[in-house]
């Protein structure tokens, strides 16, 4: 029996309470849905957090240029307070150069289904 409606928003709403900061980094493992956590955290940002409807929410943080790393960012974590929390999503993807010429905005649609 699928899940009902009315549940599916209930646990949006819960979702949303506990996403509270976005961690972008440089993890050398590819993403799945058994992670653990992020694999190399470098920048966080508190996240910006909007419902769409009863069971998708839309996500947004702004990495700006006094933000820079040595490092190829490779992944993003959305998490609780602290990076080390067990994330509830991570996303791995070609790495690109974070440095004082560039800004990094993330978006993400998160549905519940």
């Amino acid at each position: 029996m699928p899940v009902l409606d009315p549940i599916k928003a209930a646990l949006t709403d819960h979702l949303q309470t506990l996403i509270k900061k976005m961690t972008i980094g440089s993890g050398n493992t590819q993403a799945s849905s058994r992670d653990g956590g992020s694999g190399n955290p470098l920048f966080s940002k508190s996240v910006e957090i909007q419902r769409v409807d009863e069971r998708t929410l839309s996500m947004t943080a702004l990495f700006d240029s006094q933000l820079t790393t040595e490092q190829s960012i490779s992944e993003v974590v959305l998490h609780g307070d602290n990076p080390l929390d067990t994330p509830a999503f991570r996303a791995t993807f070609m790495p690109i150069t974070k440095n004082t010429s560039n800004e990094v905005r993330v978006d993400i649609l998160m549905e519940v289904r």
